[in-house]
C-alpha cells in the first residue's frame, strides 16, 4: 500500500475531520497525515517555482 492510499484510509476512516482525528486518531496516523499534506504541499510549491517539472 502506498503512502498517499494508507492516508486516503485515514482520512475516511475519520470523516475527512482533523479535529476528530487529532482527538480519536493515534499519534502515528495523525503524523502520517500531516507529513502527507506537508509533502504534497512542498511539491506542488517546487512545480510552481520551477524547481521541479
Amino acid at each position: 500500500m502506498t503512502e498517499k492510499e494508507q492516508v486516503q484510509q485515514i482520512v475516511e476512516k475519520y470523516g475527512k475531520d482533523l479535529s476528530k482525528l487529532s482527538e480519536e486518531g493515534t499519534t502515528a496516523e495523525y503524523k502520517a497525515v500531516l507529513k502527507f499534506i506537508a509533502d504534497e504541499t512542498n511539491r506542488k510549491q517546487r512545480k510552481l517555482a520551477g524547481l521541479e517539472e
